[in-house]
């Protein structure tokens, strides 16, 4: 289960400072704590998803750099918690967990769904961008 890119990815990664005690999997979709330091996000969060994790890691302390990648303008393949339906191209769609979406859910409108992969009512990945700026909460 993960996020992970699918174009528009060039010059995007980075380095960036993970809170303590987290436990990251690579594609998973990670937040601002309100501190300044990244943390896997959780279902029902209606915040903005600022970065994918490009590693595995557990950290240890406050500021532990871990590899991401910026959201910004990037298209991404996602795996979802539920196969995807022909009715679910062109909305936005909610977080399921760290590293899934729920296509069938849009009460905050986190990541915009281009197009299915597979057959509709089978496929359980989506193509899209995350939306930025402030979700509805």
């Amino acid at each position: 289960m993960a996020i992970l890119p699918f174009q528009f990815d060039s010059g995007k990664m980075s380095l960036i400072g993970a809170a303590t005690a987290q436990t990251i999997v690579k594609g998973d979709m990670l937040k601002d704590n309100g501190s300044g330091y990244a943390v896997p996000v959780v279902a029902g969060d209606g915040v903005d998803v600022r970065w994918i994790a490009m590693e595995s890691v557990t950290t240890t302390a406050d500021g532990q750099q871990i590899l991401a990648m910026s959201t910004d303008g990037v298209t991404f393949i996602a795996d979802c918690d539920a196969a995807w339906s022909i009715t679910d191209i062109g909305t936005n769609c909610d977080i399921a967990a760290a590293g899934q979406l729920d296509p069938d859910a849009a009460s905050d409108n986190i990541f915009a769904i281009e197009r299915g992969v597979g057959t509709a009512e089978v496929g359980t990945k989506v193509i899209g961008q995350f939306t930025r700026g402030t979700p509805n909460s």
